[in-house]
Order: structure tokens, then sequence, then C-alpha cells
């Protein structure tokens, strides 16, 4: 009847193996979906000797990127190629929908990859002067 010591001494063997699975699986798993959360369009922005610090515009602007490859973005929405007649209009649309209802100055950051040939960028701009759109064309300043 009465049982043995060994039997009620309490259980200190911890079985960490399911532990350390779980662990590894949320490892994959976050490392699988932080470069998707994270995503940015990686862009080489022309230097130059501009310097000068001036007011900041009191609106937020909107940003289009082209990449060296000639793919526009709004933000981080890719439209497609930049110099395509249909991207066109989607980005015409797209600034039309932005500008309703702001007021004036409407202001759009280009950023553009200093690789890109010159003829990706005109149509971009041509769409914003069709729609009387300011513009900043953005670049990195000169280090000293």
């Amino acid at each position: 009847m009465g049982g043995s010591w060994e039997e009620n001494e309490p259980l200190s063997d911890i079985n960490v193996t399911p532990f350390v699975d779980v662990l590894l699986v949320l490892l994959i798993i976050f490392m699988v979906t932080a470069p998707i959360v994270n995503h940015v369009i990686q862009v080489d922005l022309p230097q130059d000797s501009y310097n000068k610090d001036v007011m900041k515009p009191l609106k937020e602007p909107l940003k289009l990127v082209i990449d060296k490859f000639g793919i526009l973005y709004i933000g981080k929405t890719r439209i497609g190629d930049s110099v395509q007649e249909e991207n066109q209009t989607v980005l015409k649309d797209k600034i039309t929908q932005w500008i309703r209802g702001k007021k004036q100055p409407w202001l759009v950051d280009v950023e553009a990859d200093e690789k890109v040939d010159y003829g990706y960028i005109v149509p971009v701009i041509a769409r914003l002067k069709e729609l009387d759109v300011s513009m900043n064309l953005v670049i990195l300043p000169k280090h000293k």
C-alpha cells in the first residue's frame, strides 16, 4: 500500500522539445513575412550641390517613384511601365482622385533612380503639368 518515495516526488523534468518547435515555427513565419511588410522600393537618387534648407510644405505631398527599370509607383502601389499609355491613364486617374477635395497647391514629390532613362520621366511630368500639379524632383544633397 505504501507507495515508493519516487512516486510522490514532483516531476522536475520538463520536455522543452515542443516549446522549441513552436519557437522555430514562429521564427520561420516572421522571417517570411518581414520582407513583405517592409517592402521598400530601392531608388538611387542623384546627388547635387543644392543643400539649402527651404520651408517645408504645409501639406504632405503625394510620392511618385520611378525605379531604374522605368516602373512607376504611386506611394508603394505599383502602376507599371511609365511610358505605356494605359499606365499614364491610370496615373492621371489616380492623381485626379487625389486632388479631388484638396485645396491648391497640390504638391507631388517625384523620385527617379539616377539610372532611369529620361524618356521614362517625361510622361509622368507631362501628366502632372496637364493636371496643374506642382512637383519636386527629389535629389540627395551632396555630403561635405
